[in-house]
């Protein structure tokens, strides 16, 4: 046996299969590991810009909820209005088809 730096060399014939596999699929493992980080890194780009995307329209959905239910108060409130005044207008209303009917 060959000593180099305190590590003994084993010719390749000896070396266990795993390890003469790894050592044959890590040049293109690297590679592919290489272009997933970057597509990863794409992918959580990507999806950053659709958070803030779907953020900002939610903001723009409670806006506009908020204004239709704004409208919806004021829609209420002046029903509550015209209620008080229902009776005196349906009775104002017969008298004038009374008086335009004639005797």
């Amino acid at each position: 046996m060959i000593f180099v730096a305190s590590f003994p060399f084993l010719p390749p014939h000896l070396l266990p299969a795993e390890s003469i596999l790894a050592a044959h699929l890590a040049p293109p493992a690297a590679a592919q590991r290489s272009q997933l980080n970057a597509r990863l890194q794409t992918v959580q780009a990507h999806n950053a810009r659709l958070h803030a995307d779907i953020a900002r329209q939610r903001g723009e959905i409670e806006a506009l909820l908020a204004g239709v239910e704004r409208v919806l108060a004021d829609m209420g409130g002046a029903s509550a209005l015209m209620d008080a005044v229902v009776e005196d207008l349906r009775r104002e209303t017969r008298e004038a088809e009374l008086d335009m009917a004639g005797p």
